[in-house]
């Protein structure tokens, strides 16, 4: 039997476990579990390392990581936004270029020339501009999870033999190596420890965009 994430004890088969590498802050490592190895994923399968453009589109919980992750394995790292303030921020988290997802002029600059675009939003937007900024052989992967349909015009996969594929989390061995990876490399996530006492005002926050990048609840405080 057990009582969800927040259950003081946990059993599970030695199969299902991870090792939590010395150095990495718990509390900052622990999203690692789920948007690390959610990113970690697709950028390893589709191969991003030096000599390759990766976008990231959006700076969230998933994407903050993407950044970190996509700059430490050698890529040059183009971060696309509709925030001004997150572009900002991009640099800070390693990004070589951000992008305004809405102007047309930086649009163009990328235009042609990212090799693979990870989309971790999960709202409806419009695909068709990010396809474009695919290079030949490029290919966008979907992590986000956006809860209508996504429509994508045909022209915009046909031309340059691009892909439109998606990706979810992956498996225990894969997750060691993201673990490792991130542990070699210094990376965790930008969180906000919060008591337990707190959760409904984080998920408000979360509600209106308010947090950079994900809450942690910090369990000694459960009663």
């Amino acid at each position: 039997m057990t009582y969800g994430g927040f259950a003081k004890t946990y059993v599970c088969k030695d199969k299902y476990a991870l090792h939590m590498p010395a150095g990495l802050d718990l509390a900052a490592a622990a999203p690692l579990l789920c948007a690390g190895i959610t990113v970690y994923s697709p950028l390893r399968h589709w191969q991003a390392g030096p000599g390759k453009t990766v976008g990231i589109l959006g700076i969230g919980g998933l994407g903050h990581v993407a950044i970190k992750i996509a700059k430490a394995m050698g890529a040059e790292v183009v971060v696309y936004t509709t925030s001004q303030a997150k572009m900002m921020d991009a640099k800070r988290l390693g990004a070589d270029a951000a992008v305004h997802s809405s102007d047309t002029a930086q649009m163009q600059q990328f235009a042609g020339k990212v090799d693979l675009l990870i989309d971790t939003v999960s709202a409806k937007h419009d695909i068709n501009l990010y396809l474009n900024q695919l290079a030949i052989d490029g290919a966008l992967v979907l992590v986000g999870l956006p809860p209508e349909a996504l429509e994508v015009g045909a022209f915009n996969v046909v031309k340059g033999r691009r892909s439109f594929a998606g990706s979810n989390i992956g498996g225990i061995g894969e997750t060691q190596e993201m673990l490792d990876f991130c542990a070699k490399h210094k990376i965790t996530a930008d969180i906000e420890l919060i008591n337990a006492d707190e959760v409904n005002e984080a998920f408000e926050r979360l509600a209106k965009g308010d947090v950079k990048y994900r809450f942690v609840v910090d369990m000694k405080t459960l009663s």
